[in-house]
C-alpha cells in the first residue's frame, strides 16, 4: 500500500496544496460564480451597443464625430428576451431557440414563456436549478440526433464490483471477469459529460448511474461527488486532468492514478467502450463551505 501511495504522488510532479488550500479555492470558484449570476443577463453597455447603430459624420472627407443613436423602431418581445437570457447563461443560439420553441409547443407564449423560463433557472448562484437545465439537455439531445452525433457507449463498474488500491489486498477481491460481469452499459451522445449522461441520459444504464454519483456543485469543479475512476488505459484516451480537477480530486473519497470528475469526462468516438469505475463512497465538501449570506 505505501508502494502505492508512493507512485500517486511521484505520478503528479506538482507540490500538491493543502487541504485549507484546496477548500479556499473551491469557495473562490463559488463566490465567482455569485458574483457572475447576481449580475444582469446581458450588461447595459453590451445591450446598448447591440441596439445601437453607429454614424459617422463626415465633412469635406474627414470624419468630424461619430456617435450612436438608438434603434427605436427595435423592440425586444419577451420571447427573444428569453433567447437572450439562455444566451447569458452560456448555451448556444439555437439550444436558446430550441428551449423557446419546447415551450411554445406546450403553449406558453409572451410574458409566461419568460417568466417560465426564469423560474426554471432556479438560484443560479448557488447552483440550485427549477427544471431548466434538463429542458436544455432534452434540447441538445434532440439536436444531437438531428445532427447526427455519435452515441458513445460505456461500460461502468459499480461499487464493490471491483478493488481500489486500498483493497488490493483483500482476498475477497473479484477478477477483472467478474468485475466486467457486474458492470452494466451506459450510452451517452458525443459532447455531453459523463455527469451529463448521469442527469439527463436516456435509458436503463444512465438512470442506474444517476444512483451512484451526483454533481452537487453544478460542475464548476468545486466538489468531488462525481469521482469515478477510469479503467486501464482508458485513463491516457481521457487525458490528464488540469489543476483545478486535481485539487478536488485529491479531496475526493479514496483517490487514485487514474481518478478523474464526472463533469470533465467529455464522451467522444474516441472513448467508446470506455470503463468506468465508480468508488465505494463520496466527499461532499459542499456540505462544509460557507456561503455568504
Amino acid at each position: 500500500e505505501s508502494s502505492n501511495n508512493n507512485t500517486f504522488k511521484q505520478k503528479r510532479m506538482r507540490q500538491p496544496r493543502s487541504t485549507l488550500l484546496r477548500i479556499i479555492s473551491c469557495q473562490k470558484r463559488h463566490r465567482a460564480l455569485h458574483t457572475l449570476t447576481s449580475l444582469s443577463p446581458i450588461s447595459s453597455l453590451t445591450e446598448h451597443r447591440t441596439r445601437c447603430k453607429v454614424f459617422s459624420i463626415h465633412h469635406n472627407d474627414q470624419t468630424t464625430r461619430t456617435f450612436a443613436r438608438s434603434s427605436a423602431t427595435t423592440e425586444e418581445t419577451p420571447e427573444d428576451k428569453a433567447r437572450t437570457f439562455i444566451l447569458s447563461l452560456g448555451h448556444e443560439p439555437r439550444i436558446a431557440q430550441g428551449v423557446v420553441d419546447a415551450l411554445s409547443k406546450s403553449g406558453m407564449s409572451g410574458g409566461m414563456l419568460l417568466s417560465t423560463v426564469r423560474t426554471m433557472a432556479g438560484r443560479l448562484e448557488v447552483g440550485e436549478d427549477a427544471g431548466l437545465d434538463a429542458l436544455i439537455a432534452s434540447v441538445e439531445q434532440e439536436l444531437a440526433r438531428t445532427d447526427g452525433k455519435a452515441k458513445v457507449t460505456m461500460w461502468c463498474v459499480p461499487p464493490g464490483a471491483w478493488r481500489s488500491e486500498e483493497y488490493s489486498d483483500d482476498s475477497n477481491g473479484t477478477s477483472r471477469e467478474d468485475m466486467m460481469k457486474a458492470a452494466f452499459r451506459v450510452e451517452g451522445f458525443e459532447g455531453m459529460s459523463l455527469t451529463d449522461v448521469a442527469k439527463f441520459g436516456d435509458g436503463e444504464g444512465a438512470s442506474t448511474l444517476a444512483e451512484y454519483i451526483e454533481c452537487a456543485c453544478s460542475g464548476i469543479m468545486a466538489c468531488s461527488t462525481c469521482h469515478v475512476v477510469l479503467d486501464g488505459d482508458w485513463a491516457d484516451k481521457v487525458g490528464e486532468p488540469i489543476e483545478a480537477e486535481q485539487d478536488m480530486i485529491d479531496l475526493a473519497y479514496q483517490p487514485e492514478l487514474s481518478s478523474r470528475l464526472g463533469c470533465q469526462i467529455v464522451l467522444s468516438p474516441e472513448l467508446d467502450g470506455m470503463v468506468v469505475k465508480i468508488p465505494r463512497g463520496a466527499n461532499n465538501l459542499m456540505d462544509h463551505i460557507p456561503f455568504d449570506g
